[in-house]
């Protein structure tokens, strides 16, 4: 019973050591008519005390899945692609149009305002988190 309970208490001081991640209000841009390409938001945040990274996301709906981030060069807004992206410990990450953004590339089926999608997210640490992520049109989101 002792090694029972202090196994126990091993693998709780361990459960607080680990990144702890939360996905709060993800969203899907309704896409534009014409290009079949849209973004996708969300606040990313790691509620434990180390730090996990965010390796892919992963979609059904989309041919391609990028991470992307908006960078500022000689005054012009700049996608760059991300092979990660780290989410510090205590901290969040927000998702959106300036920053990090996760791009769906070669939608292959229309997405519109009300629709909602399934999608993977894969951390190193914390493994698969799934989500069923809103289509929003661009007018009602708050960023």
């Amino acid at each position: 019973m002792k090694r029972l309970f202090t196994l126990l208490i091993i693998l709780i001081a361990f459960g607080f050591s680990a990144p702890k991640i939360l996905v709060k209000h993800p969203w899907i841009m309704e896409p534009p008519p014409g290009p079949n390409t849209t973004m996708m938001g969300m606040v990313i945040e790691n509620q434990g005390d180390e730090p996990d990274e965010l390796l892919k996301v992963e979609t059904d709906i989309a041919e391609r899945v990028e991470l992307h981030k908006t960078v500022m060069e000689n005054e012009v807004a700049k996608m760059v692609h991300q092979h990660s992206v780290i989410i510090p410990p205590r901290s969040k990450v927000e998702f959106k149009h300036h920053g990090y953004h996760v791009m769906l590339i070669g939608l292959k089926k229309p997405i519109k305002n009300g629709d909602k999608v399934k999608v993977k997210l894969i951390f190193k640490k914390s493994g698969e988190i799934e989500l069923e992520v809103p289509v929003v049109k661009m007018h009602h989101m708050h960023h």
